[in-house]
């Protein structure tokens, strides 16, 4: 390697790490304010307490936000993940005319800004009388969660082609029968990582949460919201570590599924 090519390479290092550091400062600030033992928010601590977690932990109002969270957040996920896959396979097995044109509809709640989406749905479940119910809060987040479905999941099918679907099919498999096992254990990790993908989006949901969700069903980010107004203490902080941290486990979890899913798929092709 040359000295050039050297220094390149070490320029191109560099930029990384200031690319990592910028995406994980703000991080780095608020894990250290939960463990504050003042009852402000204040960076650095002057002292350090686990009293933010416990209250927390202690405060049903928390509990059920968070319990909120998982039952829409898995709920708007589910549907997503069927819905996306179903117009990932129709438009990538089917003849479907101007199907560009239906991949962008599909793609463009993810481009539209939510609050349109949020100021679009409010009306409609309104009208429904779904508005603040678990049923509105469900439905708008499987809006925006459907086209990351779509997306991975058409992309896992762009890396098969069809013949072995056609293959299994000639030899007697009905429709159900080629997907269930042909098409899906090819697909299976788009699909996995779609779902999560999925869950994350909706967990993390603000605008849409301000609209349609009430008291009862508020979500965890919605909560965080109302408290950053009224109540500016660690807690917040406390919280925000808890989800961060939540967030990293559901990255782990989709990075090992292309791992297992490519050695199931090597045994399946042997």
């Amino acid at each position: 390697m040359t000295p050039l090519a050297r220094l390149a390479r070490l320029a191109g290092l560099g930029v990384i790490a200031l690319i990592l550091v910028y995406l994980a400062l703000p991080t780095l600030v608020i894990v250290p304010m939960s463990f504050s033992g003042a009852t402000y928010l204040s960076f650095p601590p002057e002292s350090w307490s686990l009293g933010w977690y416990r209250q927390v932990a202690e405060n049903p109002a928390w509990r059920s936000a968070a319990g909120n969270s998982l039952v829409i957040g898995l709920s708007s996920a589910l549907i997503a993940t069927i819905l996306g896959t179903l117009v990932a396979l129709a438009l990538a097995r089917g003849r479907i005319f101007a199907a560009s044109l239906v991949s962008a509809m599909v793609v463009a709640p993810m481009m539209l800004p939510h609050i349109i989406l949020a100021i679009g749905l409010y009306p409609v479940m309104l009208d429904l009388g779904a508005l603040r119910t678990y049923t509105a809060a469900i439905l708008g987040h499987a809006v925006i969660a459907l086209p990351l479905v779509f997306i991975t999941v058409s992309a896992a099918l762009r890396s098969y082609g069809g013949s072995l679907e056609l293959a299994a099919m000639t030899l007697g498999a009905n429709p159900w029968q080629s997907f269930w096992r042909v098409t899906f254990p090819m697909i299976r990790a788009g699909v996995g990582v779609g779902a999560i993908l999925a869950f994350a989006t909706s967990f993390d949901e603000l605008l849409l949460s301000l609209f349609l969700t009430g008291t009862t069903t508020r979500t965890l980010p919605r909560l965080i919201w109302e408290q950053l107004s009224d109540f500016l203490t660690p807690t917040i902080a406390a919280v925000a570590t808890l989800v961060f941290a939540f967030s990293l486990i559901l990255i782990a979890v989709a990075a090992l599924l292309q791992p297992r899913s490519r050695g199931s798929l090597g045994a399946f092709n042997g």
